[in-house]
This record gives C-alpha cells, structure tokens and sequence, in this order.
C-alpha cells in the first residue's frame, strides 16, 4: 500500500467532498459554504494507490498566548474512508500535515480531537477547554438595565471584533478568527440568531450573539453562540437581556471555561449543567512558538530545555529561552535543565498545566528550582476558546 498526501485540486473535489463530508454529515448544499470558510487552499487529500481516500482543512487563523496572537493551524473535518480506517491513512496524513506547516513556518497547530490516540502519535496534546454549560432561565435573577442594547446585523463582524479581542488580550487559547471563522459563528441555519452590543454603539462593553428554538415540550433553548462583557456593568445587562427570554424559553446554553466569571453575577448557579470537551495543540517550530507568545511583565528568567520530538528533527535539542519584559528570545545550547517530549510541551505553553502537574504523570522532568521557573514564566489565564470548528 502507497499513501500519498496533495492539495486539494478540481479533479479530486467531489472524492473529498464524498469522503470527509460523508464521514461528517455534511448538510445538502453545505460543501461550498464550508469550501469558501476555510478557504479551498487549506483542503488537502490522502490517497491510497492512487485513489483519494480522505482529506483534511485548516483555518489559517490565530491563536492567543499571553496576550499576543500566534500564527495558528486550526484544523477540521478529518475524514478517513470507512473501508480503510485503521490501516494507517489518518496517521499519515496527520504526519504530512504536521511537515508542511513546520516547513511553511507555522509555529502551532490545533484541533478538537474526535480520537485522542491518533493526535496524540503526532505530538498533539490536551492544551485548553471548552465548558458547555446549561442554566435554568429563573436562576438568573439579574434585573440592571442601565446600560442601553443595540440590535446589530450579523452580516459582519465589526460590531464584535474590538470586543473580541480585548477579550482574547486576558486569556488565553482564544482563536483570532478569519473571515470563514466568523461567518461560521454569525450565520447558523437553524433557528432564530440575533446579535446585540452592550453600552455605546460605538465603544461597546459587550456582546451577545444568541440563536433560540422553542419546542412543545418546555425543553426550549436559547443557544449563546458567543458573548462577552468586558465591565461588570455590561456582564448584568448581558445577564438581563437573557433573562428577557425567560418567559417563553426555558434555559440558556452557552460555552465557557472551566471557572466560568460569568456565573458570578447569576443569582443561581448550582443549577448550571456542566459538559466538557478539550482540545489539542501541537508546537510545529518550538523557537518560533516560544518566541511568538507574551509572558508575564513581572517575571524574567532563562529556561533551560532539552526539547524531543520523533516526527521534527529541527525541534530538537538543546535551548535557552530567555524572558524579560513579558517577551522572549531562543538560542541553542545550555544545560537542558528541563527534559520535555513535544506533548508534554503543548499544555506547559498554553498554560493548561503547569510543569508541576506535568512532571507528575511523566511529560516531563526537572529539578524543583528548574520546575519553579517553568510555572512562573509560563503562568497565565485558563485557556479556552468559545467555539469549536
């Protein structure tokens, strides 16, 4: 058997189209919505003897650490053909996706894995959350309307992007979305969605993008497709437009992270249903990476790694990272005080773990002082994103 792995080209378009979008149902007349968003450039092909056999994308997009963003890989719709999984062909092309970005100077990849061993083999990692949450409308228990609502259409995302990023500045694992991001989360097909900005038009404190679908059986939602409120004030006027609905739907489900700030303006929160998905990163080019993200203003240091990577011989190696002033330098050599594989990196840099944590299930090893520094340098923000793709 011969695997080979190609752009996506006009011959092999209806093969692909069969392929992955068989494997993720794709909706009738969906495959040219979702060709546009991520952009026909991004789609490559697997092939078995010849034959195309499954396909991948990714949104050229960015991603947010330590209060800059990063040129980010954000990768979907998998697909392998049912006859042949488990003979190697997603490894594979997982492999060849994870050369070509490292050889076009991507420095991260991430994804939401639908199988975590598969990632794992490429050196993905568990690195950030995604919360769902479900709260009964009457546990909200918040009346301030202050502060003044405006309707906005969702035909663009200007109403939402300065927002979005003050947002993305405080955390981290945010997606700096592309045009197919965010058309992707203002239109839905199902479903009433309305978008709303909080305080004045023009310098808003927040947002509310919902979509609403009621049933005969009170089991009614309203679908938060993203929110934001960037003041306390906006955050009980977010509350309270919700809770607007209460009277014909009966919760609202929105995603979060793990220690959601929003419920500390609920009147209620023991109520709030919980469900977790986590997704994954994988470094590319690690002195790029480590170069590209913030650090911690207050904290400066030099970390001294011992990097291994099976899939990229460039990564590894001996470096120093050098931090001052919230940003970094690598250059090779030095001591190589902190061994780490390629996965154990991931959830070190996004903040996820710190090497405390890590070095107790064996992703990594140091000294305490050694272990001290890494947590300090790297410390930060939860890291979660709103949406998934």
């Amino acid at each position: 058997m011969t695997f080979d792995y190609r752009p996506l080209t006009p011959d092999t378009e209806d093969a692909f189209h069969n392929t992955v979008g068989r494997t993720f149902r794709f909706a009738e007349g969906y495959w040219e919505t979702f060709k546009r968003r991520i952009g026909a450039e991004n789609l490559r092909t697997v092939h078995l003897d010849g034959r195309v056999v499954g396909g991948l994308g990714f949104y050229a997009a960015g991603q947010w650490f330590g209060g800059r963003v990063i040129p980010c890989a954000a990768v979907a719709a998998v697909g392998i053909s049912p006859e042949v999984r488990g003979g190697g062909a997603a490894e594979y092309q997982m492999r060849s996706l994870v050369e070509e970005l490292h050889s076009a100077g991507t420095p991260v990849a991430c994804l939401f894995a639908s199988t975590q061993r598969l990632y794992r083999k490429t050196g993905f990692e568990h690195a950030g959350s995604r919360y769902s949450y479900d709260l009964p409308m009457n546990a909200i228990g918040v009346r301030d309307y202050e502060l003044p609502v405006t309707e906005v259409p969702l035909d663009s995302p200007a109403p939402f992007e300065a927002i979005a990023e003050k947002r993305a500045r405080l955390t981290n694992g945010h997606l700096d979305r592309t045009p197919g991001l965010w058309e992707r989360l203002l239109q839905h097909p199902g479903g009433h969605q309305a978008g709303y900005v909080i305080g004045n038009p023009s310098d808003p404190e927040g947002f509310l993008i919902d979509r609403y679908c009621v049933d005969h059986e009170e089991t009614g939602h309203l679908y938060v497709r993203d929110m934001a409120a960037l003041t306390p004030s906006a955050g009980r006027r977010l509350w309270a437009l919700i809770a607007g609905h209460r009277s014909t739907i009966p919760w609202v489900h929105w995603c979060g992270p793990a220690v959601d700030p929003m419920l500390c303006l609920t009147a209620e929160c023991k109520r709030a249903n919980a469900q977790l998905l986590r997704w994954m990163v994988r470094i590319i080019d690690v002195a790029q990476a480590l170069e590209a993200r913030g650090y911690p203003s207050d904290v400066s240091g030099e970390l001294h790694l011992e990097v291994h990577d099976d899939l990229l011989p460039a990564n590894n190696g001996r470096i120093i990272l050098t931090v001052a002033n919230g940003k970094a330098t690598v250059t090779s050599g030095g001591r190589g005080d902190l061994k780490v594989g390629i996965n154990g990196l991931a959830p070190l840099y996004t903040a996820f773990l710190p090497a405390q944590v890590l070095k107790s299930v064996g992703r990594l090893d140091g000294d305490d002082a050694t272990l001290r520094l890494a947590d300090q340098l790297f410390a930060g923000p939860e890291p979660w994103m709103p949406e998934i793709f």
